[in-house]
């Protein structure tokens, strides 16, 4: 394992600096936005711009690594990150902001694509899944991390910004020191939502709840957390919690749902994530009188439930599909899982402008209720197609991954025997 991350040292270390710069925008610029004067409304829209822009990028980056390729591609994206960053405090403006956060969607898929392409391209059958699960571990802790630098001057927001730029910035250094060769050219992405619906309808449906849920997460937790009083300590203490839940939950859900039916494990990760939504509709004045860590340790359940439906989504999508169609079948997941992360952002302002802040958690408590009801009416009306023999095993993923990270992932690797019969 170490032979093989070795002459990839260069690469994770930029990817390591990228993440940890991106994920204090995570935190930055919701906050911003609303010290900037910006409805819940319009900074939702700026959310959903992200999203859009991201699913943009996935769609447009391969044209430009046929062009110049990997490692002057991840430069000047890299570059134009920085440069973005820096705008967004000369520009306080709603449409500019919306213009600003589509660009850096824009250029944060095309960076993990870049950097996931390359990983694929060096790894081997016997490593890769090693390498991608040090890959999502790595983006999980440098988002925590990330988010932890808000405490350093939550009130000197230039100073963060300046912050973000530097640590892009630094991105750039290790990959272009790189003595390793770039890989080959990354594939198109290929989206067919009929293939995905007809392998599993519950799987889409369930690519779109969490869409909602997390993309109103991602845009509003920051603003939800500012005023209901969270001083920047708890504040990230809150989101790194969320994240921290997501990672932990993951893999122990994933495999229960390797042993039982799937929607099953789905209907109920749904429904506790909608009762734990609802705990942060009455948790502000609890945590006036305690303090911050019930919002900490709920928001670890939270992201135990809500941050770990995709995977499992993912998982049951794949299911009795056959090796060539994995890619396929998890970049159209992917793709909407990023465009309901666009639409859930505004719905959930409408609730917060309906029922205050505590507005974000009943629209997600809503969201995922709806869906365990839904989960549950399949399971009634359609045998579940799929047994312990036919199942795929689960893998942990992350939804801040491009559709070139599925090419990682050995559920892609094809049985030579079932190949010699297809022959």
């Amino acid at each position: 394992m170490l032979n093989a991350l070795i002459p990839l040292s260069a690469l994770l270390i930029s990817n390591a600096f990228l993440i940890l710069g991106h994920g204090l925008l995570l935190t930055l610029l919701p906050i911003a936005a609303s010290e900037s004067g910006f409805s819940d409304t319009q900074v939702a829209l700026t959310g959903s711009g992200y999203f859009l822009g991201f699913v943009s990028g996935c769609l447009a980056t391969p044209y430009m690594l046929k062009r110049v390729g990997h490692i002057r591609s991840f430069a000047v994206l890299a570059t134009c990150y920085s440069v973005v960053i820096l705008i967004f405090p000369l520009l306080p403006e709603f449409y500019s902001w919306m213009l600003l956060r589509f660009l850096i969607g824009v250029m944060i898929s095309g960076l993990y694509m870049i950097i996931e392409s390359w990983l694929n391209g060096t790894s081997t059958a016997s490593n890769r899944g090693s390498i991608l699960s040090t890959y999502t571990t790595l983006n999980l802790i440098m988002v925590m991390c990330g988010q932890q630098l808000f405490n350093l001057g939550s009130d000197r927001e230039s100073m963060l910004f300046g912050l973000a730029a530097i640590f892009i910035s630094i991105a750039i250094i290790p990959v272009s020191l790189t003595r390793s060769s770039a890989p080959a050219v990354v594939k198109q992405v290929k989206l067919n939502m009929a293939k995905v619906w007809r392998h599993s309808h519950i799987a889409l449906i369930g690519a779109v709840v969490a869409g909602f849920v997390t993309g109103a997460f991602w845009a509003l937790a920051p603003i939800y957390a500012k005023d209901n009083g969270f001083d920047s300590i708890q504040l990230g203490a809150f989101l790194s919690a969320t994240v921290l839940g997501g990672a932990c939950f993951q893999v122990p859900l994933g495999k229960l749902s390797d042993r039982f039916d799937r929607r099953s494990v789905l209907m109920f990760t749904a429904l506790v994530g909608s009762l734990v939504s609802l705990l942060f509709v009455v948790l502000p004045y609890v945590v006036t009188t305690f303090g911050g860590w019930p919002a900490a340790i709920s928001a670890f359940f939270w992201g135990g439930t809500c941050m770990t439906l995709y995977a499992i989504c993912l998982a049951h999508a794949n299911d009795n599909a056959t090796a060539e169609d994995f890619v396929e079948i998890s970049s159209a997941m992917l793709i909407t899982l990023g465009l309901s992360s666009a639409i859930g952002a505004p719905m959930a302002s409408l609730a917060m402008g309906l029922l205050g802040a505590n507005g974000l958690y009943a629209f997600t408590s809503s969201c995922l209720a709806i869906f365990s009801v839904i989960v549950l009416l399949r399971r009634r009306s359609h045998i579940a197609p799929s047994t312990l023999a036919t199942k795929e095993s689960f893998r942990a993923v992350t939804d801040m991954a491009s559709p070139t990270a599925y090419e990682m992932d050995p559920r892609t690797e094809i049985d030579p025997q079932a190949e010699a019969q297809q022959r």
